[in-house]
């Protein structure tokens, strides 16, 4: 069985044409041969989204794809910051502009973090220590952004309760 008869008619599919525009489009874009598979996925996604409103295929799918390029890079650019961003708040010594309280009292929220579950650590270590979106953390742990919000709402709450009992707040 073809793979357009498998889908509802009228639904845009991505022809082998158009898929070799679109690696191409993200080549050029600079993503990596190993991410251009999930960059056309993304495309594919965008262009289920739209529906019977593209005129000029090839022109949207040149467009799109190179969207795609750009958030590929900005991605990697907020990933590799992350990382520097990361390492600054475990230096031994504090930012110029940090007080002691505010020192004292990050210490005792990362204590207050110790006591949760492993889940709930790590949705709020990635929300508020790596200031993540709600989405990005979604796609990093595979998981719906709906159980991204439900995590963090709990965790929050647990954390709330942890440092009450600990006469923080």
């Amino acid at each position: 069985m073809s793979y357009e008869r498998r889908h509802a008619p009228g639904v845009p599919l991505l022809e082998p044409s158009d898929v070799e525009l679109v690696r191409a489009m993200l080549s050029l874009g600079g993503v990596p041969w190993g991410e251009l598979e999930d960059g056309v996925q993304q495309v594919r996604v965008k262009l289920l989204d739209a529906g019977e409103e593209i005129h000029n295929r090839q022109a949207w799918l040149s467009v799109v794809a190179s969207r795609v390029a750009v958030d590929w890079h900005r991605r990697r650019a907020r990933d590799e910051s992350l990382g520097e961003r990361l390492a600054a708040r475990w230096t031994d010594r504090p930012p110029p502009d940090q007080t002691e309280d505010a020192r004292v009292l990050a210490l005792t929220v990362a204590e207050g973090m110790q006591g949760l579950p492993p889940v709930q650590r790590q949705v709020l270590a990635l929300r508020y220590y790596a200031d993540l979106p709600v989405r990005e953390i979604a796609r990093r742990l595979r998981v719906p952004e709906g159980t991204v919000k439900s995590r963090l709402h709990t965790a929050v709450a647990a954390l709330g309760r942890r440092l009450r009992d600990m006469e923080v707040i």
